[in-house]
């Protein structure tokens, strides 16, 4: 047979059928303040940056290529260039 709420075999709590008094209003939440900073504008091109790439291209390859011969220059020139390009794309 059915309760009274029309659900047949579920037990009814005391006083669940009942409205509860007027509910004591809370705060409204706030904000922690622990979020992230909003970011400055963009820098624009950092000129020492492209002078750097263009020396270590037209003086340093020709450098390592003398003391290190065609391999050694590639591999020192990768690596440096993939270490640079880490650093500055890191966040």
């Amino acid at each position: 047979m059915a309760g009274a709420d029309g659900h047949a075999g579920t037990p009814r709590l005391s006083g669940a059928g009942t409205k509860a008094g007027p509910r004591a209003k809370t705060a409204p939440a706030r904000r922690s303040g622990g979020g992230r900073k909003p970011q400055a504008a963009p820098r624009g091109v950092r000129w020492w940056a492209v002078g750097a790439v263009v020396a270590a291209v037209l003086i340093g390859l020709p450098l390592a290529h003398a003391f290190l011969g065609e391999l050694g220059a590639v591999l020192l020139g990768t690596f440096l260039g993939g270490f640079a390009l880490g650093r500055g794309t890191a966040k």
